[in-house]
């Protein structure tokens, strides 16, 4: 059952089409302005939303920015209802961003064929992508050509590309047009927006080149003397930093040494963990990251109270390009763990990693370290 937000500040209109929508088989979620319609936007996650434009304290094109902005919806089709006709009215609608302009008064015909065309264009565009990993996923089990392999991560990554662009997007926008209506936390939830959309971007580049590499067998292990604490502490206040609003971090070790690693390899193995975490644990969750040290071996231990992973997916997913079953709609390239397994290898470290559906993960990684001092070389 596909889920609709319906935001409208007039009642009788909100209740008529509310009620027309029921009746269709759709569960309706209804917000009376568009500050509470961004609030019920962020807490349902709606498949599709209908919104009035002229509406007190937040209009249609603040309501549409904010959802763009987000990347939990930046994908959600927005319909928008309004009374103007203009030409010039309905280009200023498609250009900022919505998939569908509908001019009042309506009928129930216009307004179900909308909705049902937008919901199949969702479903289109879902089931295209999953087509694309498909292919990518055959393409590796076939063992084609590394040019095609490559051919196809470029167009999974272009595609994946859009969301944290559009996200970037609109918070600039909102941060530019609407500034004097937004205070100072809204604006600094926008502000961490713009720098998460950023870092996952730096992210799915790096992971696009680290597989590249790895396809090609050129990936290279260059262990130099780096202290692991300092990294991995930087690392979660980074993420705590830009994530403030989804989830809290913690972070303890009682390591302080510096020893011979890869930092890259480090950096990807950290990053993919807690960005995985972030990513699968609930609003408002919490995620767990320490280090440890045992004898020759740093600890690093990443868990979350998130989704958890079905027990039959959980070995498969060290294999590139392959995703939890119960993802949903929680988007992902599923190459993380696949390249956090070559990392931890190249350190002849070892994974374990412990999951319970609906209760959360805890990924452990054993890296094999040497003092710093020495002058021996891990390779």
């Amino acid at each position: 059952m596909a889920k609709i937000l319906l935001i409208e500040d007039e009642a009788p209109l909100r209740a008529e089409v509310a009620e027309w929508l029921f009746f269709e088989g759709y569960d309706v979620v209804q917000a009376e302005d568009g500050i509470k319609g961004v609030e019920a936007t962020f807490t349902h996650l709606p498949d599709l939303i209908l919104c009035d434009i002229m509406m007190p304290r937040l209009d249609g094109y603040g309501v549409l920015l904010e959802v763009n902005s987000n990347p939990a919806t930046v994908t959600t089709p927005l319909i928008l209802l309004t009374a103007k006709a203009s030409h010039e009215d309905m280009r200023t609608g498609m250009t900022s961003g919505a998939d569908d302009y509908i001019i009042k008064p309506f009928t129930r015909h216009e307004l179900l064929t909308a909705v049902q065309k937008q919901l199949d264009k969702r479903l289109s565009r879902e089931q295209w992508h999953a087509q694309e990993v498909q292919q990518l996923q055959n393409a590796l089990n076939q063992e084609h050509e590394q040019r095609i392999v490559k051919a196809k991560l470029v167009g999974m990554f272009s595609h994946d590309f859009r969301n944290p662009l559009s996200t970037i997007l609109s918070s600039n926008s909102l941060l530019r047009d609407y500034a004097d209506r937004l205070d100072a936390q809204r604006r600094l939830t926008h502000l961490n927006r713009i720098d998460a959309s950023v870092r996952q971007l730096i992210q799915m580049l790096d992971d696009m080149l680290i597989v590249t590499q790895m396809e090609a067998g050129s990936l290279e292990f260059k262990p130099e003397p780096m202290n692991i604490d300092n990294v991995l502490r930087s690392m979660v206040e980074e993420f705590q930093a830009i994530n403030s609003e989804v989830c809290t971090l913690s972070y303890e070790s009682q390591v302080n040494e510096t020893v011979l690693a890869d930092v890259r390899l480090i950096r990807q193995i950290a990053s993919n963990l807690i960005s995985n975490a972030v990513k699968y644990s609930p609003l408002g969750g919490q995620v767990q990251v320490s280090l440890e040290s045992d004898q020759n071996q740093c600890v690093i231990t990443v868990q979350d109270h998130g989704i958890g992973i079905e027990p039959e997916d959980q070995e498969r997913l060290f294999s590139a390009f392959q995703r939890g079953s119960n993802v949903g709609r929680i988007t992902g390239t599923g190459l993380g763990l696949a390249i956090v397994k070559e990392a931890v290898s190249m350190h002849k470290g070892s994974i374990q990693l412990e999951s319970q559906v609906g209760k959360g993960t805890t990924v452990k990684v054993c890296i094999s370290v040497q003092p710093a001092e020495t002058d021996e070389v891990l390779t």
